[in-house]
């Protein structure tokens, strides 16, 4: 095995973590909803702030990492179309997830926890959760450019 393809496997790996645990989680938010218990849409949002720090983060920083060690080790150029997309969605998804959505997550989950469920905090998780799922659709994007490398 080469660095590379050990480079490649951990990269892939790591996607497979966050987006598929982002994904999942996504289910549960729906499932949540659906059965229009507060409760268990604020144990969602102290949930996902939990999973997000300590499994979606750290995987999202081996994607980075390897990205990098990638496109030092292999065949590719910085100035690689799929590259710099990637590296910026990346920026941009990371920014907004581990530093806006978990966050704000892991507050209204805690505030539904202490002042019991209320509209509006119930409408703030769901707002959320939409946006996370934007945020999904956005690393899809990303793994379709990895996939097919537009520009090369």
């Amino acid at each position: 095995m080469t660095s590379y393809e050990l480079w490649l496997f951990l990269h892939i790996s790591a996607a497979i973590v966050w987006i598929g645990g982002a994904t999942a989680a996504q289910v549960f938010a729906i499932l949540a909803k659906r059965s229009g218990d507060p409760a268990r849409t604020a144990a969602l949002g102290r949930d996902i702030a939990f999973v997000g720090l300590r499994l979606f983060l750290p995987s999202s920083v081996v994607v980075l990492a390897t990205g990098l060690l990638l496109t030092s080790d292999g065949n590719w150029d910085w100035s690689e179309p799929f590259i710099v997309f990637g590296l910026v969605a990346w920026g941009l998804v990371a920014l907004l997830a581990f530093g806006y959505v978990l966050p704000e997550m892991k507050k209204a989950g805690g505030r539904m926890a202490a002042e019991g469920p209320s509209p509006a905090l119930v409408g703030r998780v769901n707002t959320l959760v939409l946006i996370a799922r934007v945020l999904i659709a956005v690393l899809f994007v990303i793994v379709f450019a990895m996939v097919v490398k537009p520009g090369t």
